[in-house]
């Protein structure tokens, strides 16, 4: 049976379209595994080493949060792909830092997040336990309907959120748990029992735990509710809380050894170009020309980085404080500012 023309080129181009699918399936470039291995620490010098394995012959780069470099993996055998970056005092890499591997084939791309921490199991926990403040309490409060066997004593504590609250009540035994009620608000319920021995002078003690991190405020049970954090920031003048830390840029000292250079290639210059009177006029612009070129050079080349700390003072105002090295601080952390530095304050 012949087939008709037209159901001929319909074939062709039936068999054309799925040739072009299976291509792009094929050259679909795809990443297997992304890993790292682990460091101890994060500081300059520090090198981080990583392996990928997808697709063979493509090209693949990793960027790092904290850092404007890119990493280029180059392929060591078909599809698996090797590369190292050293960490350098510009760059802000942190535990919590995304890295992100980008490979490319042709014109097409795919993307993968490293799934691992770039600290080791232990040095990360220690590092998010350092980045996280220590824990406030802003308000605490007890309420009694009595002090007999079955009344009710309710504590109301509001401070960090996401925290553990305990109590104790001297008295008794028994250590009340306070639920977060509300982001920051914790409340809980205790009924004093008939061997219990509390009254309204027995001493309440509330206390919030957060990344091994703890804060504890007392009170008698009978007293009125206490403040903690208002009567710290009452007391401190320069304490507050991290707004934001920013790196920048800044030009370095100029030594003499720029300026020298500088006069006497300027000077060697100037002899070249001037005659006679000219020449000594012009060999004296040349030095000076040249030194102040020479400082510029130098100042350029020297530059270092500082890091801008903005503080909100306690008291409404906000400060920023220029520190030579990375102080290490969270935004949000409890700090105060001592000396022309701004210190943690926990």
């Amino acid at each position: 049976m012949m087939i008709q023309p037209l159901a001929r080129v319909w074939l062709a181009l039936l068999a054309l379209c799925m040739f072009s699918v299976s291509a792009v399936a094929q050259t679909r470039p795809a990443i297997q595994t992304f890993t790292v291995q682990q460091v101890t620490e994060l500081t300059p010098g520090t090198e981080l080493v990583f392996q990928l394995n997808g697709t063979p012959g493509a090209t693949v780069t990793l960027t790092l949060e904290g850092s404007t470099n890119t990493v280029a993996l180059r392929e060591t055998r078909p599809g698996r792909y090797d590369g190292s970056y050293t960490l350098s005092v510009r760059d802000q890499v942190k535990h919590s830092s995304q890295v992100r591997a980008i490979m490319r084939l042709g014109s097409a791309e795919t993307q993968a997040v490293l799934g691992q921490t770039l600290l080791t199991a232990a040095a990360h926990q220690r590092a998010v336990a350092a980045a996280t403040p220590t824990p406030v309490i802003d308000y605490f409060a007890t309420q009694a309907t009595g002090w007999t066997g079955g009344h009710e004593i309710t504590l109301t504590v509001r401070g960090t959120p996401g925290a553990q609250a305990t109590a104790t009540l001297a008295g008794t035994d028994v250590r009340p748990t306070l639920s977060e009620v509300k982001p920051g608000e914790y409340s809980g319920t205790y009924t004093i029992r008939t061997r219990d021995s509390i009254s309204e002078r027995s001493q309440a003690s509330v206390t919030l735990a957060l990344a091994g991190k703890t804060v504890k405020v007392d009170k008698p049970l009978g007293a009125a509710a206490v403040h903690p954090t208002l009567a710290q920031r009452q007391s401190c003048a320069t304490c507050g809380v991290v707004q934001a830390v920013q790196a920048v840029e800044v030009e370095g000292e100029a030594g003499v050894g720029g300026m020298i250079a500088g006069g006497v290639a300027g000077a060697v210059l100037g002899s070249q170009v001037g005659k006679g009177s000219g020449r000594t006029a012009a060999q004296v612009l040349g030095a000076v020309g040249g030194a102040y070129a020479g400082r510029e050079i130098e100042k350029t080349l020297k530059k270092e980085t500082r890091y801008d700390v903005t503080v909100r003072l306690h008291n409404g105002t906000v400060q920023t404080v220029r520190m030579a090295q990375d102080p290490g601080l969270a935004v949000g952390r409890q700090v105060k500012i001592v000396d022309g530095a701004v210190v943690a304050n926990d």
